[in-house]
């Protein structure tokens, strides 16, 4: 009984925090809500894929600080997306949002290339590779 409590003990933080703290969103809602006042989409996808394709007025968080990218009012609806179905990076951003107080907080689990699969608008942010050169 005794050992039976202990590992009760040590498993029950496991379990308690093993949990995530957002709600998954589809992505015909996504594209329904990202004109909506106060809804804010975070885009949490290496840089690379960051530059060749993204959601249109999506927010690139670039670093592990998530907090320099959310905004103020921890009232805001926000939207989180990766790669897609097999990347865990919107669903930890998310979690850490929560952390901060946000209430708010979805994960598009599809993915930006769920996004582009069913038609979406994308965006690029290709560098101009002209700039800061001598010519």
């Amino acid at each position: 009984m005794k050992s039976s409590l202990l590992l009760l003990l040590f498993l029950l933080p496991t379990v308690l925090f093993a949990a995530d703290f957002y709600q998954p969103i589809p992505v015909a809602e996504v594209a329904r809500l990202m004109k909506t006042p106060g809804v804010t989409v975070l885009d949490v996808n290496v840089q690379e894929i960051w530059e060749k394709h993204h959601i249109p007025g999506a927010v690139h968080i670039a670093g592990p600080d998530i907090a320099r990218y959310l905004p103020v009012d921890k009232k805001a609806l926000l939207i989180f997306y990766c790669a897609g179905p097999l990347c865990d990076a919107s669903g930890i951003a998310a979690n850490q949002s929560v952390m901060l107080g946000y209430r708010r907080v979805y994960v598009m689990r599809d993915g930006i290339f769920g996004w582009m699969k069913l038609g979406y608008p994308v965006e690029s942010a290709v560098p101009d590779k002209k700039q800061g050169t001598q010519q």
